[in-house]
């Protein structure tokens, strides 16, 4: 029975540390340098396993040909579901995907945060966005647009010039 109850706690510490071994680390900082040296931004996707509107957007928006392109082309993207128990660094915080969501002040999901070349936050698109809408934001980012006007004003001049 010793036996038993020993080869039991055994396999649950082997069992935690398979569990543990599993719990990756993104470092946000080593990917915003890397998308720097390619000229390009980092789009950080933030989403629940269970979400609706994160679903919808992963089906409609992320598996659109013409924005996988475009994402591939100018930003890195970094998937980031809230349910993982993977790690996130970004700067000097060092904690789960959820608790770097907490940090953020995200509540609403979907949300993508866009990060610069100095590992600067940009912008944040809270919310589930049409592909059309999301390829203009895309574009509003890496042109950065960003740095002489608002989204809604790049918009008005987008309807302008039709």
């Amino acid at each position: 029975m010793k036996f038993f109850k020993l080869l039991f706690i055994v396999t649950l510490l082997f069992s935690f540390s398979i569990a543990n071994e599993k719990v990756k680390i993104v470092d946000v900082n080593l990917l915003s340098k890397q998308a720097t040296k390619e000229s390009k931004h980092t789009l950080l996707f933030f989403h629940m396993t269970y979400c609706p509107y994160c679903k919808r957007m992963k089906k409609f928006v992320f598996n659109d040909k013409k924005v996988q392109e475009q994402i591939e082309r100018n930003f890195l993207f970094v998937d980031v579901n809230v349910d993982d128990d993977d790690l996130i660094m970004y700067k000097k915080f060092k904690d789960t995907k959820k608790q770097f969501a907490n940090k953020l002040k995200i509540s609403f999901y979907p949300t993508i945060v866009f990060i610069d070349e100095n590992n600067e936050i940009i912008y944040t698109l809270k919310g589930y966005r049409s592909k059309d809408t999301f390829k203009n934001v895309l574009n509003y980012i890496r042109g950065k647009v960003y740095l002489d006007k608002d989204f809604s004003a790049y918009l008005d001049d987008l309807e302008f010039e039709k």
